[in-house]
């Protein structure tokens, strides 16, 4: 029997294209509106897998769910470091979350953009984002039914947003889901899948491997290899953009806003889950060096710096202040604050010991003089009965938390702030205020944990988020991994007496500014109302039709540029 004939590429190519995406039985009205303006032609980013992508998806699920039976059958969870296993619960629920962001913001995209090469784009990338979701979801799954420790895998998905160390996970992946669905779309493609990917699915995987973890690596390996077609939908994205003189300065303010509100997060947390959460001391590259890499060479010098010659002057200054502040100590100093809020998590902690202070000496010279001591007493509290935290007086020295990427206001400098409808907020850095300032309405509501829980005791604080085991008095969260030690219960935490503080509240009063808390406990969503008018809107734009003037837009410029309310817009 003859082999079937190969179709051709390109007629398959052409008739794909012909099909069109403008629905004939209405009229179609845009959901999400734009400042951009779109040519009649775009770049088209589907070619390059016609034919292969379909048998290719299905190889790589066949390895990898493969990879997990094989695995069990190895007993390979249990070979896998604990230090390693337990911080793998936030990092994979992010990523998963993030994924769902990736394919919403497809969406969102589809529902706006009028040319059918980039909409053929978007929507592959859409099913990739259902498959990157149901693999990391399947991932989790499988660590709840092998690893030594299933709590917290189990419930993660319902713990997430209650702790502030992961609810600024949540908070970064809103970028890519809330305002301008392009500039949603350039955060997510041009710049969290260019840029970060490479560190999340690449390095930190990499340690994984190095920590005795099969199945991490199998499967964000498997994930990696398709976000060359999300780089390209990004790539195809800006360049079909740049053919309008009208939205170059756009896509300048977008793309930097963008990097730095994933850089605020994504640095801080990554760094600290490779450099405090392994065990394994064998790979000699700090942070630093694998930023310098994966994302100031391969994305910054390869990417951003080239599209100069396409007619975009990106400024220089957030790419080189997010490696400086890398540099000064941005990553040790998360890890302390995260280790020292251990109760409000709900995974495990190991403290560090000879080694790691060896490791991190090496590479950061002066690193213990700054930093030893304060693990010296993190791990002298570790049993339950020295009825002693860390925490206690932490919180009450500790810098305010930033309103736009809700990460601490780190540094030595004093916090940047302003106050809006008479309440402060403040900033980490002057790119988390511009974030804030020229995208008006984006943060909203009640956000900061800390402003919410001021003055409740610890253990109450606990049991309200629910990081309490199914036995109702033993905490999630743990200040070790060492099964011979006892768990935390509620009763020791109450033991401490320990009073939760705002950091925002407290630097507000000791700087003589206006109220620093964001909570209203009698609102139905707990969030002090706010005058402010959201969402840059410009006449003639996409989906702006009826949009241009009346309730909750204003002025800005000459140009009749307007801001109207978000929920106006979208709801």
């Amino acid at each position: 029997m003859s082999a079937p004939r190969r179709r051709s590429v390109t007629k398959t190519h052409e008739r794909i294209g012909q099909l069109g995406w403008e629905p004939t039985h209405h009229k179609p009205v845009s959901n999400y509106p734009t400042r951009y303006t779109f040519p009649k032609k775009a770049k088209d980013p589907m070619k390059q897998i016609m034919r292969e992508y379909l048998p290719m998806q299905l190889e790589k699920d066949e390895r990898m769910y493969g990879g997990f039976d094989a695995a069990v059958r190895a007993n390979m969870a249990t070979k896998a470091e604990r230090r390693w296993l337990e911080v793998l619960k936030p990092f994979v629920h992010t990523t998963t979350y993030i994924e769902g962001c990736a394919g919403r913001v497809m969406s969102m995209l589809m529902d706006t953009v009028p040319n059918d090469e980039l909409l053929n784009g978007y929507h592959v990338q859409f099913v990739d984002e259902l498959r990157h979701i149901g693999m990391q979801q399947s991932l989790g799954r499988w660590y709840a039914k092998n690893a030594p420790e299933p709590e917290g895998w189990a419930m993660g998905a319902k713990y997430y947003t209650g702790s502030p160390l992961t609810k600024a996970g949540y908070n970064m992946g809103t970028h890519s889901i809330v305002g301008d669905p392009v500039h949603c779309g350039l955060t997510m493609m041009a710049v969290l899948e260019t840029a970060f990917t490479n560190i999340a699915f690449v390095a930190l995987p990499d340690v994984g491997l190095r920590n005795g973890d099969f199945a991490l690596p199998t499967t964000y390996s498997s994930a990696q290899s398709d976000e060359a077609r999300h780089i390209s939908n990004g790539y195809a994205t800006v360049l079909t953009l740049l053919q309008e003189q009208s939205n170059i300065p756009l896509i300048q303010q977008d793309l930097a806003s963008g990097w730095w509100s994933t850089h605020a997060f994504i640095d801080p947390f990554a760094g600290t889950l490779i450099e405090y959460f392994s065990k394994d001391r064998s790979d000699q590259e700090s942070y630093l060096q694998k930023w310098d890499r994966w994302v100031n060479d391969d994305y910054y010098k390869s990417f951003v710096e080239q599209l100069g010659k396409l007619g975009l002057n990106m400024d220089p200054a957030p790419f080189l202040a997010a490696r400086e502040r890398i540099a000064k100590g941005l990553i040790h100093q998360t890890a302390i604050f995260s280790f020292a809020i251990w109760p409000l998590a709900y995974w495990r902690f190991d403290g560090l010991d000879e080694r790691d202070f060896e490791w991190f000496e090496a590479r950061y010279p002066g690193w213990y003089d700054e930093y030893g001591p304060l693990w010296e007493g993190f791990n002298a509290l570790k049993h339950p009965s020295e009825q002693a935290l860390l925490l206690q007086g932490f919180l009450e020295n500790s810098p305010p938390l930033c309103w736009s990427c809700m990460m601490s206001c780190l540094g030595d400098e004093e916090p940047l702030h302003r106050v809006v409808d008479g309440r402060t907020r403040f900033y980490c850095s002057e790119m988390c205020r511009r974030n804030d300032v020229d995208y008006p309405g984006r943060y909203t509501g009640d956000r900061q944990f800390f402003d919410k829980y001021h003055g409740w005791d610890l253990a109450e604080v606990v049991r309200d988020i629910g990081f309490v085991q199914p036995d109702g008095k033993t905490l999630v969260g743990q200040p070790h991994i060492d099964d011979d030690m006892p768990l935390w219960t509620l009763d020791d935490i109450a033991a401490c007496g320990c009073e939760i503080v705002s950091p925002n509240i407290l630097t507000a009063e000791r700087m003589g500014l206006p109220n620093g808390s964001w909570h209203d406990a009698a609102a139905p969503d707990g969030a002090v109302a706010t005058s402010e008018l959201s969402y840059v809107q410009r006449p003639g734009a996409i989906g702006a039709d009826g949009l241009e003037s009346g309730p909750g837009v204003r002025d800005l410029d000459g140009n009749g540029q307007g801001r109207r309310n978000l929920g106006e817009v979208v709801l």
